[in-house]
C-alpha cells in the first residue's frame, strides 16, 4: 500500500511541480523573445539611421563602405542613383534581384519616382522569404545633390532567430535535468514523509497484535477457572478458581489501564492537574507502600534524600505517583531475592531528580533504545505475567507530560550512587522535574 502510495506521490508532486517549472519556462522564452525582437528592431532601426546619413552625406559611396556596412550590420544593401544600380550590386553573388523585387512587392511605396513635396521617404517592415530567412527591410529613396538615390535595406535576423533557437534549447535541457532532478527529489521526500507513517502502521500492528495476545491469556484462564468452578463440587474448589478470576480480572483491568493512559498520550497527551507538592513526601510514600513487597522478595529498599529541605514541584500528583509506582514495580521484579533497591532525592539549580537504582542484571547498551517501547521486554525469558510490557512506557509517557524523560544510566556510570552500594552491575532510572519557581 505504501509503495503504492509513494509512486502515487511522487507522479504527482513531479507532475504538479513540473507543470509550473514548463509554464514558467514557457512565459521566460515568450518574453525572451519578444525582447530579443525589440532589441533587433531597435538596432535594426538606428544602424539604418546611421546608413541612410551616411549615404546622404558621403560625395562618394565607395563598395569598401558598403562592404562594411553589410559585415557589420547583417544589412544586405541595393543601391540605385537616378533609377540605375550601382556597380557595387552587380558585385554581390549572394543578394539576388528575386529578393528585392520580394522587397519591393510588400510595400505600396514606388522607391523610384519621388512623391510631390517629399525630398526623403522611406517604409520599414518585416519581411519573411522562408521559415530560415526572416529580415527587417526598408525601402525607399532620398535626395542627394541633384540627384535621387533609391535603396532597398535588408537586415537579417537569423542570428537572433538561432540565439532564441539556443535559448530554448538550454531551456528545454535545463527543464529536463531539473525534472530528473525533480522526480529523485520527490521520491526521496515523499519516502521520507510517508516513513513515520509506515513506521506508525508497523507499530500498530505490532501493538494490535500483542496487545490480542496479553488480553487473550487471561480471558483464556479465565474463561476456563469459569468453567471448572461450575464442575467443581467443593466449595474450596470453587473458591478457588474464583480467586483466580478474580486475579487475572484485575490483570485485565490494569492491562486495559495502561492501554488507556497510552491511547490518551497519542491521542492528546496525557491530561494533567497540575498543583504543588513536596517531593520528599512523594520519594516517603512510595517507599511505605513497596516496603512490605520488597521485604516479602528478601530485597533490601533504601530511601536516601540528600537535602535537609525541598522546594516544592508542581506537578500531578497521582501521576507521579503511578509513575514512580512503575519504576518501582519494575526495580523488584528484576532484582533477585538478597538485593538492593534505592530511592533517592536530589534537588539542584530549580530541578528535582527522582531516582530508582537496583543492582539487578545490567541492561544491553543495545536494549536501552528499546526498553521503552511498548510490549517490549528486556528479558524475553523473564515470566512474571503481572507485567505486560507497558509499564515503562507509560511512565516515559507521564514525563513527557511533565516536559520530561526517564534515562536509563548503568550504576557504575551515575556519580550520585551512595558509598556502600553495589556498583559492580545494575541499572539506574532518573526522572527530573521543574520546580515551582520554574515553567513546567
Amino acid at each position: 500500500m505504501f509503495q503504492k502510495l509513494h509512486r502515487q506521490m511522487t507522479f504527482f508532486c513531479s507532475a504538479i511541480t513540473g507543470a509550473i517549472l514548463i509554464g514558467l519556462s514557457t512565459a521566460c522564452l515568450l518574453f525572451a523573445g519578444k525582447a530579443i525582437t525589440q532589441t533587433g528592431y531597435s538596432a535594426f532601426q538606428k544602424e539604418l539611421v546611421s546608413v541612410l546619413t551616411n549615404i546622404q552625406s558621403q560625395e562618394y559611396i565607395s563598395h569598401q563602405w558598403l562592404k562594411q556596412m553589410q559585415s557589420q550590420n547583417h544589412f544586405t544593401i541595393f543601391l540605385y542613383d537616378n533609377g540605375e544600380p550601382l556597380y557595387y550590386e552587380r558585385l554581390q553573388k549572394d543578394a539576388p534581384d528575386s529578393l528585392r523585387d520580394a522587397v519591393l512587392a510588400e510595400t505600396d511605396l514606388d522607391i523610384f519616382n519621388s512623391r510631390e513635396g517629399l525630398s526623403t521617404c522611406h517604409e520599414e517592415f518585416p519581411f519573411r522569404v522562408s521559415a530560415g530567412e526572416q529580415y527587417y527591410a526598408s525601402a525607399g529613396y532620398l535626395t542627394r545633390g541633384s540627384g535621387r538615390i533609391s535603396f532597398v535595406i535588408l537586415y537579417d535576423r537569423t542570428h537572433q532567430t538561432k540565439q532564441l533557437a539556443l535559448l530554448t534549447l538550454f531551456v528545454i535541457g535545463a527543464d529536463l535535468v531539473t525534472l530528473f532532478l525533480l522526480v529523485l527529489f520527490s521520491w526521496f521526500f515523499t519516502g521520507r514523509m510517508l516513513l513515520p507513517l509506515e513506521t506508525s502502521q508497523k507499530k500498530q500492528k505490532t501493538f494490535v497484535a500483542a496487545a490480542s495476545h496479553e488480553l487473550r491469556s487471561p480471558l483464556a484462564v479465565m474463561l476456563s477457572a469459569l468453567e471448572s468452578a461450575g464442575k467443581a463440587e467443593n466449595p474450596k474448589e470453587q473458591q478457588h478458581f474464583f480467586s483466580l478470576i478474580r486475579q487475572e480480572g484485575g490483570r485485565l483491568q490494569h492491562l486495559i489501564s495502561d492501554m488507556l493512559t497510552l491511547a490518551s498520550a497519542d491521542a492528546q497527551g496525557i491530561n494533567l492537574q497540575l498543583s504543588d507538592y513536596s517531593p520528599d513526601d512523594f520519594l516517603l510514600s512510595v517507599y511505605e507502600k513497596h516496603e512490605q513487597l520488597a521485604l516479602a522478595g528478601q530485597i533490601s529498599l533504601q530511601p536516601v534524600l540528600l537535602e535537609d529541605t525541598y522546594s516544592p514541584c508542581r506537578m500531578d500528583g497521582e501521576r507521579i505517583t503511578q509513575l514512580l509506582s512503575i519504576l518501582m514495580d519494575n526495580a523488584l521484579s528484576y532484582t533477585p531475592a538478597g538485593g538492593k533497591i534505592l530511592l533517592l532525592l536530589t534537588q539542584t539549580k530549580g530541578r528535582t531528580t527522582f531516582a530508582v537504582a537496583n543492582n539487578g542484571p545490567s541492561i544491553p547498551d543495545e536494549e536501552k533504545e528499546h526498553i521503552f517501547e511498548r510490549f517490549y521486554r528486556a528479558d524475553s525469558a523473564h515470566s512474571d505475567n503481572g507485567h505486560f510490557g507497558l509499564g515503562l512506557c507509560t511512565a516515559q509517557e507521564i514525563a513527557k507530560a511533565h516536559h520530561s524523560r526517564i534515562t536509563i544510566l548503568d550504576l557504575c556510570d551515575w556519580g550520585i550512587l551512595p558509598e556502600g552500594f553495589p556498583r559492580e552491575h545494575g541499572v539506574v532510572f532518573l526522572f527530573t522535574v521543574a520546580n515551582h519557581s520554574q515553567p513546567c
